[in-house]
């Protein structure tokens, strides 16, 4: 499988969260849980899946 990050820099947020998965659903759900928790803003899948960049 390929390995796939996210990271809220590279999304244009001054927060230094980053999550590696390789494992798309799972990466999909730590980011809209961090979205939520410390952004307090609701992210759908399909933009999760568009930030998602190899690692």
């Amino acid at each position: 499988m390929l390995l796939r990050k996210v990271s809220c820099q590279d999304s244009g947020y001054d927060c230094k969260f980053v999550v590696q998965s390789e494992n798309v659903d799972e990466l999909v759900e730590m980011v809209q849980m961090h979205a939520e928790g410390t952004h307090d803003m609701q992210v759908s899948e399909a933009e999760v899946r568009s930030l998602a960049v190899d690692a």
